[in-house]
């Protein structure tokens, strides 16, 4: 897994005016020209080849192949019903559109998801990167496999649990873990075949981290760490 650093050439207050001329031509959107929110973007659609995101029409991040994220965490305008969109990076052509709402001082990250184009879907999920306790890392767990079961458990490389019965495109609470190197598996609800491993990985203290599902057993099931501060 690599992730892209965006070139940030003007300034965000150069790049929330742009937006709001350019949407000022698209009735749906609503945008807040007071506000901001703070976005991450992954890329978790196996076969979509090398994405970009954009949002008002300005190019915000690219160069995104398969399991692919922004480093860090970018300012953009906040508003209802913004227009946002993963476009294929060579020929710009629309690969998922939709309509997000984002609330000022908040922290959220964008997902590509599908296995084609046909099914693909981009999804919003809000963080809290508020530190967990003393000794602890905090993590969430996202189901995005659209070949996986409609719900499925986390364990640890134990067989411990971690949190049960994900349903598909859900998020859940955020749980403090003890800090140090973890492997995680990932099963339906109630059954005992792995569908993916990730092999023992480092969730540090005060860290806050996404893990998430990708995939199919056609595009082969990924496990990934996202760390969001």
């Amino acid at each position: 897994m690599k992730t892209k650093i965006l070139m940030k050439l003007i300034s965000f207050k150069v790049i929330a005016a742009a937006a709001l001329i350019i949407l000022s031509s698209c009735d749906n959107n609503e945008v807040d020209p007071f506000g901001s929110a703070r976005l991450k973007v992954v890329n978790a659609a196996p076969n979509s080849g090398s994405q970009k995101f954009v949002m008002a029409n300005i190019p915000y991040i690219g160069n995104l192949e398969y399991l692919d994220h922004s480093v860090s965490y970018h300012d953009v305008a906040v508003g209802n019903n913004l227009a946002s969109q993963f476009r294929d990076e060579n020929d710009n052509d629309l690969y998922a559109s939709e309509e997000l709402d984002l609330s000022d001082d908040k922290r959220y990250t964008v997902y590509l998801t599908g296995e084609s184009r046909d099914d693909a879907e981009v999804r919003l999920y809000e963080d809290n990167i508020s530190a967990p306790a003393s000794g602890k890392a905090k993590v969430k767990f996202i189901h995005l496999s659209s070949g996986a079961p409609a719900n499925i458990d986390f364990l640890d490389a134990q067989g411990n649990n971690l949190v049960l019965n994900v349903a598909r495109y859900s998020q859940s609470s955020y749980s403090e873990i003890n800090a140090g190197s973890l492997g995680i598996q990932v099963r339906g609800t109630g059954g005992s075949d792995n569908l993916a491993t990730l092999p023992a990985t480092n969730f540090d203290a005060g860290k806050v981290y996404t893990v998430f599902i990708a995939g199919s057993s056609a595009s082969g099931y990924k496990i990934e760490q996202i760390s969001h501060n």
